[in-house]
């Protein structure tokens, strides 16, 4: 058993080790290096992540109760489109003053069948969207099939001919593939305005 009273402290000043040795010595600290490295990282980035989630949670917290001192309601979301500010009965009393007119159905380019027609505004006002439903009929006239389309509609997202206003006595040709109608239409079709909308 040693001499615990024998024992002496050593202070190393130096080493001496092989060329070869300490590559070697150094290629194994590096490669046990590695996973320490990867513990550390994932460690800062739980860390990271905690302490964002804590701060943007705490400001998020004061904005909004220093909107509710001031008395001022805080919007629950933001507009998505561009929305009509005219009451909807003064839109649908103006559905009467779009007229469809020269309605036919003829072939198309790649020779399914087609509906064309025009589109004009007999009122007093602009619009920004009209839509139109295509009923097909049966040979009774009974409609089996129906169809919308705008060929009024202007959208931030549209570059088509349809993206601009339809002004008081203006018209606008449009041109629709009903190549999805059902076997038992009569070729037959009856168009009507369902929807406008004020520019």
């Amino acid at each position: 058993m040693p001499d615990e009273g024998n024992k002496q402290r050593v202070v190393v000043t130096d080493i001496h080790m092989p060329f070869f040795s300490m590559v070697v010595f150094m290629v194994k600290w590096a490669i046990a290096a590695i996973p320490a490295f990867l513990i550390l990282m994932v460690l800062g980035v739980f860390t990271w992540g905690t302490l964002s989630g804590l701060i943007l949670s705490w400001i998020t917290n004061k904005k909004v109760e220093s909107i509710r001192t001031r008395g001022i309601e805080a919007p629950s979301s933001l507009p998505t489109s561009r929305e009509p500010t005219t009451p909807p009965a003064a839109e649908s009393a103006y559905l009467g003053k779009i007229i469809v007119k020269g309605v036919t159905v003829e072939p198309t380019a790649l020779g399914d069948r087609g509906v064309f027609g025009e589109v004009k505004n007999e009122g007093d006002r602009a619009v920004s969207k009209v839509e139109i439903t295509i009923y097909c009929l049966d040979k009774t006239g009974s409609p089996i099939f129906e169809k919308s389309y705008h060929p009024v509609h202007m959208s931030d997202l549209s570059f088509e001919d349809s993206n601009a206003p339809l002004n008081p006595g203006y018209s606008r040709k449009f041109g629709l593939r009903v190549e999805d109608a059902p076997s038992e239409w009569g070729g037959k079709v009856e168009v009507k305005i369902t929807k406008v909308l004020f520019n």
